[in-house]
């Protein structure tokens, strides 16, 4: 765990909020944060939540599925997917476009959380390839690009961070 400098904290907070207002107060008000490294990636955990990630050749941070759940289905852009993606998802796979069966409105390049049937759980955090629209229009090829999923290294790293934070 390295610890982030205040002004690294209050400028990170900024910019997430901005990007994701119904993350926001999620964040918390303090001024304390730190970052964990993984391979290619780090992780920055903000009111004891491992809030955001980026990856090392990006600026870019987006928020992970721990915070996704913690804020709920309508804190950003969603899609829902049918059960048969689901499988494919957790391996990795890019959210297809015949697999969906909702969304909420965004435009392409905006990023949006995967959630399962039912909403019951966030799958993938990615950037969608196409506007909702034409996704339900066209229904056919990538929709979303997955960035990071649950199973994959950055999962693996927040829920080691949470395991140790309870005990």
């Amino acid at each position: 765990m390295l610890p982030l400098r205040r002004k690294d904290v209050v400028r990170i907070r900024g910019s997430a909020c901005e990007k994701y207002p119904g993350l926001c107060k999620h964040l918390g008000e303090g001024r304390e944060g730190f970052r964990l490294e993984g391979d290619d990636f780090e992780v920055i955990v903000l009111n004891s939540i491992p809030a955001l990630f980026r990856y090392e050749d990006e600026d870019i941070t987006y928020p992970t599925l721990v915070l996704v759940k913690i804020a709920g289905v309508n804190s950003m852009h969603y899609a829902v997917v049918d059960e048969g993606a689901v499988k494919h998802l957790l391996n990795g796979a890019n959210v297809m476009a015949p697999g969906i069966t909702e969304v909420s409105d965004f435009s392409k390049g905006e990023v949006v959380a995967v959630w399962s049937p039912g909403k019951k759980a966030p799958l993938v955090v990615g950037e969608a390839l196409m506007d909702s629209k034409e996704i339900m229009e066209v229904r056919r090829g990538k929709a979303i690009k997955n960035l990071h999923y649950a199973g994959d290294d950055i999962w693996e790293l927040c829920l080691e961070y949470l395991r140790r934070a309870k005990k």
